[in-house]
Order: C-alpha cells, then sequence, then structure tokens
C-alpha cells in the first residue's frame, strides 16, 4: 500500500514512523514545505510544497498513485485538501473544509459548542472594535484573549501573565481587529490542561491516551506560549489529576461534537479530534478544539500504539473505524528541544550535532522537528522546534530519569525545560 504524508514536523515523523512499524510494510510518501531527515529516511519519495496548495498536493498523489492520504497540520485541512483530493476519489485522513472550521475559527467553535453542546465551556465574547473591547476588559480583568484564526498555537495571551496592563491587551488585539476584524475574550480558567484526543469516523469514536503537554517556553509554566515544549502521559491512559468519571464527562464532549458536526453538515467528520480541555474545581471544560492531532502528544499515542497504523488510519477513511484499537501500558515522556531565545528571539543557523546511536541505546526515540541536515549526525536549527525526544517506561518518574541521563550527552546549543513531567503517576 502506497501512503502520502502532508506535513513535515515531529508529529508527521511520528506518524511516518507508526506506519513504517506496519506488518503490511507500505510504501510511505512525503509532501513537506521543507524536508525533515527524519521524514526522509522513512519516505520512499517525497517533494516539497506549499501545504495550503491543494493542487499541488493533488498532483503530487496521482503522480505517486498513492492509496491513502494521512493529513498532519492543520493549515492544508482549513484550505480544503480533503475536500479537494477526495473529489478526485483519493482516500483522505482528516476532515473536510466545513468540519476543520472547528479549529480554524475560534468564534465559529464557541458558537457551535454554545447551540449544539450547551456546556463544557467558559463564558466568552468577540469584540469588533477596540472601543467595546476596552470598555469590557476594565470590567473583566481575569480573562484570556485570543485571535480567532490559526496561529499555530502561539496566539493565546492571558491578562495578568504574558499581558501585563490594559494598554498593552489593547495594542495586542488591534492588529488582529484590522485584519481579521474580530479577536476572542474568554473568562480565565483556572486549573491542569489536558488533551483528549480521538481516532473517528463520524460514527465509532476510539479514544487515546490522556497526554498533558507544557505550552509556555519556560520551566514553571513561565513566559510566551509555545506550540508545545513537551508532554506526558501515564501507563493507565489516565492522569493524575483526572478522576475516571471526569474522564467520561470530557470524552462525552467530544463524541458528541463529533455526531453533531456529523449531523449539521451533512459530511462524516473522519480523522483525529483533538479536545484540549482544563480540569476546573467544577469538572472539565473546553479551552479549544483541534482537527489534527496535537503536537507533541501525537508523539506520546502513536508510540503507544500497538494496532496496525495502517489498518487504523485506513478504516478511518474508509468510514469503517476498527472495532478495537490497543494502545501499550506504558507511561511516555516527551521532551522539545528548541533554538535559544524560542519562540520570540530564536536562534536559527545553529549547528548541533546529536548522537543517534547512543540515544537509542539510551531507550530514547528521536523525532525531527524544524531542521535541515547538514551532514550525518550534524544539523542545523531554523526558527522553530528542533527535535522531540521520547521516553518509555512503567512511570513517568522513570522515563524522565530516562531522558534526563540522555539529555546530559546533547549539546547545549539548544534549549529544553528539565521540569518536564512536573506531576507524575503511580506505578
Amino acid at each position: 500500500m502506497k501512503i502520502l504524508v502532508v506535513g513535515n514536523g515531529a508529529r508527521e515523523h511520528a506518524i511516518a514512523a507508526a506506519l513504517s512499524r506496519s506488518p503490511q510494510k507500505p510504501r510511505i510518501f512525503a509532501f513537506m514545505s521543507t524536508p525533515n531527515p527524519g521524514i526522509i529516511r522513512l519516505a520512499e519519495d517525497w517533494i516539497a510544497g506549499e501545504l495550503t496548495d491543494v493542487e499541488a498536493i493533488a498532483q503530487y498523489s496521482k503522480k505517486t498513485n498513492v492509496d491513502l492520504v494521512i493529513f498532519g497540520p492543520e493549515t492544508p485541512l482549513a484550505a480544503g485538501a480533503v475536500d479537494g483530493l477526495e473529489e478526485k476519489g483519493f482516500l483522505c485522513v482528516g476532515p473536510r473544509k466545513a468540519l476543520a472550521r472547528l479549529e480554524a475559527d475560534k468564534a465559529f467553535m464557541r458558537e457551535f459548542m454554545a447551540k449544539h453542546i450547551g456546556w463544557g465551556y467558559p463564558q466568552w465574547w468577540t469584540f469588533t472594535n477596540p472601543k467595546s473591547l476596552k470598555t469590557h476588559l476594565l470590567s473583566h480583568p481575569d480573562v484570556v484573549i485570543k485571535p480567532v484564526g490559526l496561529t499555530g498555537g502561539k496566539g493565546v495571551r492571558i491578562l495578568g501573565k504574558q499581558i501585563s496592563s490594559l494598554e498593552e491587551a489593547l495594542e495586542y488585539a488591534r492588529s488582529y481587529l484590522e485584519h481579521e476584524g474580530r479577536i476572542l475574550v474568554e473568562e480565565r480558567l483556572h486549573g491542569e490542561e489536558f488533551s483528549l484526543m480521538v481516532f473517528t469516523d463520524g460514527k465509532k469514536v476510539h479514544a487515546m491516551p490522556l497526554v498533558q503537554d507544557y505550552k509556555f517556553a519556560y520551566e514553571g509554566d513561565q513566559g510566551p506560549m509555545t506550540g508545545g515544549m513537551g508532554s506526558y502521559s501515564c501507563a493507565d491512559h489516565l492522569l493524575p489529576f483526572v478522576s475516571p468519571n471526569d474522564y467520561e464527562i470530557a470524552l462525552e464532549i467530544v463524541v458528541k461534537t463529533v455526531h453533531e458536526l456529523s449531523k449539521i453538515f451533512g459530511i462524516p467528520y473522519r480523522g483525529v479530534l483533538y479536545g484540549q480541555f482544563i480540569q476546573t474545581d467544577v469538572g472539565p471544560r473546553v479551552i479549544e478544539f483541534n482537527v489534527r492531532f496535537g503536537d507533541p502528544e501525537a508523539i506520546n499515542v502513536l508510540a503507544l500504539l500497538e494496532t496496525d497504523a495502517v489498518a487504523v488510519f485506513l478504516s478511518i477513511a474508509t468510514g469503517d473505524l476498527l472495532e478495537e484499537i490497543k494502545f501499550a501500558h506504558k507511561a511516555t515522556v516527551c521532551r522539545y528541544l528548541v533554538p535559544q531565545g524560542y519562540p520570540d528571539n530564536p536562534e536559527a543557523g545553529i549547528i548541533f550535532s546529536l548522537p543517534l546511536e547512543q540515544l537509542a541505546t539510551a531507550g530514547v526515540e528521536v523525532y525531527f522537528g524544524s531542521v535541515t541536515e547538514e551532514a550525518p549526525g550534524k544539523y542545523r536549527t531554523t526558527s522553530s522546534r528542533s527535535i522531540a525526544l521520547l521516553a518509555q517506561a512503567d512511570t513517568p518518574l522513570e522515563a524522565k530519569s530516562i531522558l534526563d541521563k540522555a539529555l546530559d550527552k546533547i549539546p547545549h546549543q539548544l534549549y529544553w525545560r528539565r521540569d518536564i513531567p512536573r506531576l507524575h503517576c503511580g506505578s
């Protein structure tokens, strides 16, 4: 079977790695905006192109005569890539454009939840001009400001944390009001965040292990928001702060969202739906939905996937999701290594070495992010996240220990958070 993976980050490397472990021995192809060294090693062929260029993706799919197309990032989904490819007869893993709006338009997501789910979300408001926004912020200082469009996980600003004054908040919102016409403001919720991702064909839904992602750049959850600095999961597939009852509540929200979206638009939601939740004193609440795997959360869960990945993805695309999907009962810890100064002033162009054989011997899996390979074992940073490292063990503390020891061998031109995970599960 020929499978095309669209995207070029560590998440897509994790997808390609899961496919490569399949007993079906698929032939892997890749459509990437920049070459990912890890994906190139697994792919029979690849091509560079804009991930929102639907026609280019379709042409390459036709040229390689692939049987299945799997989308990693949100941008091609929001651009209607699945619509374009399915109309040409290709099987795809990922929702159509109308359904991808759930992530591409955060105001739409809130309106959808209010009308069709009815609970499980914070208070929220949208504003179209600075004057009304200022009036609101004067009386509601404990809020979060979010652009309504796609920002790669880096657009959220919390008043009193990343934004220190009303003037700074208005200045931040102004550019989005000018270019997008709207800005979203939400009640700030307090608690621990967690990610609940599911496989779905629009009817059946299979949950993946819960993962906690750390989005702040610096230790102690300080500094600017990033695309994610690392994540962990537990062997029981839950998290220490999420009870089985609250897990079922969160899963109910995700399942209802899948079914309501499919019903409203008359199109089955086929792919991955990722609910980002926060565990509050009154139960789980939805921070946002994403219409693809989380990054880095995909690295955690796909490393644990025991069911044949080819069979899973094909069953999604054909609308007949497997009845059973198994994950290993191991804990995982993932950490991103990033350029110094990331995300605001990253040091791009720094060359570093990576001892791949030593890391593998130490039990560490390597997933390449945004780097270029200059020579065997030599890599150059870009302005984004460079390398993700993953360890598996019986508990997160044991997996953390594996990473801590391995990271002593990594050159210090790169930065990583040493406090991931800050919580742990029992053995």
